[in-house]
């Protein structure tokens, strides 16, 4: 009975993330024919296949190339991340899982996103533990240039100007709380005094203690600016996809309102944002005055070129990580 606690753990940690992949893409796909079947029927389906029967193919050239700006530059974040905790996986296997990542966003809470770690500790890169604060990190990094995003974006708005201070001050507020590690110690002590939790809050520790070294000045200057620019690119996309309904369209308005519906989707926690990205997209649209149709037409495209084209190479890079897995022994 005694070493049941001490079993538990480990087994979690030898366990890589790949399985849980086809139960989030069902979960994911249930979810994206619901959104279709909502967005069907407030925008009316017969015109909704109209206005996506005007879409030019050809302007998902320059979208998608802009999605694949925004995964790079996410991806030199990643890199950044991982040498600074001393991680020693080589970069083929670092793509690999950072690919594979977005397939796991597509899970409740993208809680399965947090397994890049355990992938990263079975090809031999490093403690799971510690490549957990550049996941943690990564999300950080991601809020705050949502925030930035609307920060820009919002110039475009009547009084915009304040909605810029408030998202200025959100991402700073946000970088000093995750900093004051006086205020996580003061919670841990009180948390460790918990029955059968206080237990198991060593390894939060060990991970607040990394993703602090994450959040320097310096590395987090550039990791926020990485990650600014990097959605500020699919934000630019989307400019593009809404400019075919609205040829007056805003470039930052189009970015305010990515940047709000992304941040959205982060919020609700569902996987990929799913239901709420889409429909915070389209009701802004809507607001703004676009008609449902056209809004909804130009929320599935975006989407399509943004969180499924991700999904898509995610799954193109499955065979190879499994493969380097099976390679290094930690394959199932």
């Amino acid at each position: 009975m005694s070493e049941r606690p001490e079993t538990r753990p480990e087994r979690s940690e030898t366990a890589p993330a790949l399985p849980g992949i086809g139960r989030g893409l069902l979960i994911a796909g249930v979810l994206a024919i619901l959104v279709l079947a909502l967005l069907a029927l407030v925008s009316d389906g017969r015109e909704l296949m109209i206005e996506i029967g005007r879409f030019d193919p050809l302007v998902l050239i320059p979208v998608l190339a802009l999605s694949l700006v925004n995964y790079a530059l996410r991806f030199v974040r990643w890199q950044l991340y991982l040498r600074k905790l001393g991680s020693t996986l080589d970069r083929p296997g670092s793509l690999a899982i950072f690919l594979v990542g977005f397939v796991l966003t597509v899970t409740p809470g993208k809680a399965a996103e947090l397994g890049k770690a355990w992938l990263v500790r079975h090809l031999g890169g490093g403690p799971a533990r510690t490549m957990i604060a550049a996941v943690i990190a990564e999300r950080v990094t991601d809020l705050a240039a949502m925030f930035m995003l609307i920060a820009i974006g919002a110039l475009a708005l009547s009084g915009g100007v304040w909605i810029a201070a408030l998202a200025l001050g959100a991402v700073v507020g946000l970088t000093l709380i995750l900093s004051w590690s006086a205020l996580y110690h003061r919670l841990s002590r009180l948390f460790h005094r918990l029955p059968k939790v206080g237990s198991r809050l060593d390894a939060l520790d060990e991970a607040y203690d990394r993703l602090r070294s994450l959040l320097r000045p310096a590395i987090q200057l550039q990791s926020v600016l990485l990650a600014t620019v990097a959605w500020a690119a699919e934000g630019f996309g989307f400019w593009l996809v809404v400019k075919e309904y609205d040829a007056a369209a805003s470039v930052l308005l189009s970015i305010f309102n990515y940047g709000a519906s992304t941040l959205a989707g982060g919020i609700s926690m569902l996987p990929g944002g799913l239901l709420a990205s889409e429909g915070a997209l389209t009701a802004l649209l809507d607001f703004q005055g676009l008609e449902t149709a056209a809004a909804a037409s130009a929320t599935l495209v975006i989407r399509a070129a943004t969180l499924w084209f991700a999904v898509a190479l995610g799954l193109l890079a499955v065979p190879y990580l499994i493969r380097r897995l099976r390679a290094a022994g930690a394959g199932r």
